[in-house]
């Protein structure tokens, strides 16, 4: 346990120094407005890694949103355990829920009470699958995503990784990071402009749009092994890649017969397939789980987002409300979809349109937001703001977040599954 105890304490260590040596790459997450409902959580732990869990789970639950993560001290019952519960005193602080975490070696028990029916939501048990301060955090990421679902009902997206570009001078950066901003890695470095970063369904490889050679081209990136291979490289544009949902087809925009339309093919540029064929502009598509296709085009005047099936087909358009609607973004569960959105006079922000009513909600009022991708569980959206950083917004607008880092110009965000 000693031995234990004393790895936690140079993690820490290392975490602190790694806060101040690459603060340069790190993107930082401050919650600019929570949910007015968001709901009390206290969190309990006896022991220094048990801590270091509750820390990081704690500080998920708060940069969602919707929890006030609370210390045990700041509790009802600071020594209280699972089997005594005075429900009475956590009803009157009106603190519904506490998290229990014992840690004995490599494995971290969690007990997620009710403290109002004294009832167990959650018990288990979570292997920590390696020694280093990396595996301890990614299944502390897990844990807040249980706890997530099962108060929220729709599992967490603390465990996912975020893609962006940033840029610094005329150097370009395709950077990956967990959720929460920790461990940046740069993927690719160029001095030509990356665009577009999308993530296969599996978090495992990237597509994005590269201005190497001074002329466009589709890459498909392994994200660990950094191997990577040009899949399009045709005349004219090779741009805005995405997946399909088994992974195995991208569908992008190419203009190699003069004007740009949607095309499909495998993730090695192989079996094209030509999805549009229209005067207009055709781009940024999107593949859904329905097997549609979204993307925007200005075929009735300005640019609007139409659906048309991945075989083929008339496009529908999607988009009704605003005189501009562009950069669409799917939810996983096919619900929602989010839009770089112009109404009347009040600039570019991001809205959402629920797909089976065809209801649209603005939820930012940037000016120039820009480029919305969603949260795995679809209750987040990130975005550029269109001055250089990125922020992020809930589906239902009660939510904002800031993200800041010290790179010049950071944008191009993707969020994985």
């Amino acid at each position: 346990m000693k031995k234990h105890v004393a790895k936690l304490m140079y993690w820490i260590l290392i975490s602190i120094v790694s806060l101040v040596t690459f603060s340069h790459a790190q993107l930082k997450i401050q919650v600019t407005k929570a949910a007015n409902n968001a709901i009390p959580i206290a969190l309990f732990s006896a022991d220094p890694q048990g801590n270091y869990v509750e820390q990081v789970v704690g500080a998920d639950l708060a940069r969602s949103g919707r929890f006030i993560s609370l210390p045990a001290k700041s509790s009802p019952e600071p020594n209280a355990g699972p089997a005594s519960i005075n429900s009475d005193a956590w009803m009157q602080r009106g603190i519904q829920y506490g998290v229990f975490l014992t840690v004995r070696g490599n494995q971290i028990s969690v007990d997620l009470m009710n403290t109002f029916s004294k009832t167990s939501m959650l018990q288990r048990v979570y292997t920590v699958n390696g020694g280093n301060e990396r595996q301890w955090r990614k299944t502390a990421h897990q844990i807040a995503d249980s706890i997530y679902e099962k108060i929220l009902g729709v599992t967490g997206s603390f465990d996912t990784k975020v893609a962006y570009v940033a840029k610094n001078g005329r150097q370009y950066q395709l950077i990956i990071s967990d959720a929460d901003g920790f461990y940046p890695s740069t993927v690719f470095n160029s001095s030509e402009p990356i665009l577009s970063p999308a993530w296969s369904p599996n978090g495992q490889k990237i597509a994005y749009s590269s201005l190497e050679g001074k002329k466009s081209k589709i890459v498909v990136q392994d994200v660990y092994s950094g191997k990577r291979h040009v899949a399009l490289d045709l005349p004219g544009i090779n741009g805005a890649p995405s997946w399909s949902p088994d992974g195995n087809r991208l569908v992008f925009t190419l203009s190699k017969d003069g004007n740009p339309e949607i095309y499909t093919s495998d993730i090695y540029g192989k079996s094209l397939t030509r999805i549009t064929n229209h005067p207009s502009i055709d781009t940024e598509p999107v593949w859904g789980k329905d097997n549609m296709i979204y993307f925007t085009s200005d075929r009735t005047g300005s640019p609007q987002v139409y659906r048309v099936n991945a075989n083929g087909g008339t496009p529908v358009r999607v988009s009704t409300s605003g005189s501009y609607n562009a950069s669409p973004s799917i939810s996983n569960d096919g619900r929602y979809l989010a839009t770089m959105n112009r109404g009347s006079g009040n600039g570019f922000g991001i809205a959402i349109i629920d797909l089976r009513t065809g209801a649209t909600k603005r939820l930012t009022n940037g000016g120039r937001d820009e480029a919305p991708s969603f949260s795995s569980n679809g209750h987040m959206i990130i975005y550029s703001n269109g001055h250089g950083g990125l922020n992020a917004v809930s589906n239902d607008g009660n939510v904002t977040q800031r993200f800041s880092s010290n790179a010049s110009d950071v944008r191009e965000p993707a969020w994985s599954n």
